[in-house]
């Protein structure tokens, strides 16, 4: 992959004039190499141009220069998000080796700093499908609201290919029509099951707490940060509830997670339900349902903590959505480096030190 070529694809969406200075290349590359140098907005992006001229030059053409933060602002506001979108997932394939099954985890997160005033759940929502071992992006969606999840879940699954993949799903959204449409891909299906499916929710809550105890069980024990979690997974065959379960498409097990939390002298504890048309052991469910929150530990925790994203207050027209992609881009490549550094230094040595920059370049040129 040359670095060069790496947004070819983008169509450019300012108007064909000669008032156009920059090329689109050299603001979405100078965009990519602030943010991994530790920018958090279009203002620092263009301080960061100005002070790294001589090394961005190997890499741009610049021929007018350093663009402002307004032009910056503007093409990040216009581009094709899809067709944005089709850069990060091109180098998520690169990385992704999917000899064995693999693992997608769907979730949805606020971008809080988007919500309107006095409106506590109107922020901007990207749902994420993130390849849990190989820890990346393979497509996201946006939606205006958490609660429209519904309509983004099944859009963002049309566009994966699910082939011989198991997708873990914990949202409202969840239904036989969700697995109906993940067993068509060819995929796999663990779905939380929530209260909204009433019916299908007390049947299995209400079998499942009755005869849990002479049903095979996992448990796994956490130790970390002063508290003690401890996860006893049940698994039952769907045929024991078939009647409650018969909707959903070629399902084979019903599953119950125990979890129980402890800090000092505290103790909480719930019950999680799921659904899948996997025959699987417990051990196997228990991994799963655990693995699945690597979304949050790993994708979602370091957009809020090593990028500041819900401080990034852009909601004009696709800016949000594409300054998501070019942290999610961003963190992929520092998530390749192979040293013991935090993600949030990793960004701070990438704009004090150009070869470690070039370090992480190659990384995508050879990804």
């Amino acid at each position: 992959m040359e670095l060069s070529t790496v947004f070819d694809e983008m169509p450019d969406p300012r108007r064909a004039t000669l008032l156009k200075r920059h090329l689109l290349s050299d603001i979405l590359l100078l965009s990519l190499f602030a943010t991994l140098s530790g920018c958090d907005s279009d203002e620092e992006i263009e301080e960061y141009g100005k002070n790294k001229r001589a090394f961005l030059g190997e890499f741009l053409s610049l021929p007018n220069g350093i663009p402002s933060h307004d032009t910056i602002t503007r093409v990040l506001n216009a581009i094709d998000t899809s067709k944005f979108s089709a850069c990060l997932y091109r180098h998520s394939r690169y990385l992704c080796d999917f000899a064995e099954e693999h693992h997608i985890s769907v979730d949805g997160k606020v971008l809080r700093a988007t919500a309107q005033q006095g409106q506590r759940n109107s922020g901007i929502c990207v749902v994420t499908a993130w390849a849990c071992e190989q820890q990346v992006v393979l497509g996201q969606a946006k939606t205006e609201r958490k609660s429209n999840e519904k309509t983004a879940i099944p859009a963002l699954l049309e566009e994966l290919d699910l082939t011989g993949a198991l997708v873990s799903i914990d949202a409202i959204a969840n239904g036989p029509a969700i697995a109906e449409r993940i067993v068509e891909q060819q995929g796999h299906y663990l779905l939380s099951l929530k209260k909204n499916q009433k019916s299908t929710f007390e049947q299995v809550h209400d079998y499942m707490m009755a005869h849990h105890q002479g049903l095979a069980c996992d448990k796994n024990v956490d130790f970390g940060s002063g508290r003690i979690e401890t996860r006893t997974c049940y698994v039952s065959e769907a045929t024991d509830l078939m009647e409650a379960t018969l909707a959903w498409k070629n399902i084979q097990a019903i599953i119950m997670v125990h979890a129980v939390r402890e800090t000092g002298n505290k103790r909480q504890e719930e019950y999680r339900f799921y659904l899948s048309d996997k025959a699987e052991s417990a051990a196997y469910f228990n991994h799963r349902v655990r693995e699945h929150w690597s979304i949050e530990n790993h994708l979602h925790w370091h957009l809020d903590v090593s990028f500041s994203e819900d401080t990034c207050r852009t909601h004009t027209k696709n800016g949000a959505e594409n300054r998501n992609i070019l942290r999610k881009l961003s963190l992929q490549l520092l998530k390749q480096m192979n040293d013991k550094h935090s993600i949030k230094v990793r960004r701070k040595k990438a704009g004090w030190d150009d070869n470690y920059l070039r370090q992480i370049i190659r990384l995508y040129c050879s990804g």
